[in-house]
């Protein structure tokens, strides 16, 4: 049996399922043009014809250049899809689905075919939320009692209310920097939650990627040269155009120096270098300094991961590497870390260089 016939029998099949599965379900060409939606999509959102990019009516505008940068970044790339969007209703209200997709390829790897769920996660999205915007509020108010027992420290340790003897101001002067501490990691928490949220709704934009990195290199030089660190930038000529979120890009770009600079010995130096391919640019950020622990290598990303004492990472909340993650995630991109004891570590992020079809 040809390709071909086998691909006619697995669509037969596919669309046979499709129409009793509790989802809506959706085929594309390999251009990405949706040709096919189950019933339970028209149903769902009461179009008459979604094929095409009529689907696109359906999908919330704040969700959408998100929706069609995946899409375009999957469709370039061949690689599966997945993202969040809220889709509009029959009777007009919008909920959350998870969109997903995989290609089909024939026999010489090229994709015939793509297949397509969306999937309702609305209920459980809502209860992620409320838990995290309780989270958020209670650390919220755990910070308020610790900003009111610092100013009093602060008025004892300067005297003014009376003199210290050396083991007094000794025991106050750890109490308050133990609060700043804890003051930090409250910070850096209620940033994470902010993030988290901020990452729902992002705005994307066409911008050149090349100018973004200088400006950013650029903001982080003074820090730089406080430790006597070179900032060796390497970039196109060329405009690098990109569909993102600049404030969310800048902010990853500015976490991957921060850290660099951070734990390079002075002296030293921090290089950038941008480059792109048909299919995504890429950026690296690459320092000579401590390097990372292989044990904590394989957890760099997730929340509240931190080096051993002395190494990298020990100062901070262990938030920054696991919002730059979902940063990037959110773009449909990747990043990832190379790193040896003892002689450096090399940060990469590949974002789709593809805009979103208009």
């Amino acid at each position: 049996m040809k390709f071909s016939d086998n691909l006619v029998a697995t669509s037969t099949y596919f669309k046979l399922l499709a129409e009793s599965i509790p989802h809506l379900v959706w085929t594309a060409d390999p251009s990405g043009y949706t040709d096919y939606f189950n019933q339970r999509w028209y149903n769902y959102t009461g179009q008459v014809d979604s094929t095409g990019w009529e689907w696109q009516k359906a999908i919330h505008e704040d969700d959408l250049p998100r929706c069609l940068v995946r899409w375009k970044s999957a469709v370039d790339s061949g690689e599966g899809y997945e993202t969040e969007y809220r889709i509009r209703r029959h009777d007009g209200v919008y909920r959350w689905h998870i969109g997903r997709a995989l290609p089909v390829k024939n026999e010489e790897g090229e994709i015939v075919k793509w297949f397509g769920t969306c999937t309702d996660v609305h209920n459980q999205k809502t209860l992620l939320e409320e838990r995290e915007s309780f989270a958020a509020a209670i650390t919220h108010d755990l910070k308020s009692p610790l900003v009111g027992s610092n100013l009093i420290l602060e008025v004892l340790i300067s005297e003014k209310i009376g003199k210290l003897n050396e083991k007094q101001a000794d025991l106050i002067s750890q109490i308050l920097a133990s609060n700043k501490k804890i003051l930090s990691l409250l910070q850096s928490l209620l940033d994470f939650y902010r993030e988290d949220q901020n990452l729902q709704i992002l705005t994307i934009e066409s911008l050149d990627l090349g100018t973004l990195v200088l400006d950013c290199v650029g903001d982080m030089q003074m820090q730089a040269e406080s430790r006597n660190i070179k900032l060796i930038l390497n970039s196109p000529s060329d405009p690098c155009t990109v569909s993102i979120d600049g404030l969310a890009i800048r902010r990853v770009l500015q976490n991957l120096l921060d850290n660099a600079i951070k734990f390079t010995s002075h002296g030293g130096e921090v290089r950038i270098n941008l480059s792109s391919n048909a299919h995504y640019f890429k950026l690296v950020v690459e320092d000579f300094g401590a390097g990372i622990e292989p044990e904590v290598q394989s957890n760099l990303f997730q929340p509240f991961t931190q080096g051993a004492t002395g190494r990298r990472f020990t100062l901070g909340s262990g938030l920054g590497l696991y919002l730059c993650r979902q940063i990037v995630e959110a773009h449909q991109g990747s990043i990832s870390c190379e790193s040896e004891l003892g002689v450096g570590s090399k940060f990469t992020v590949l974002l789709p260089c593809s805009k979103a079809p208009a």
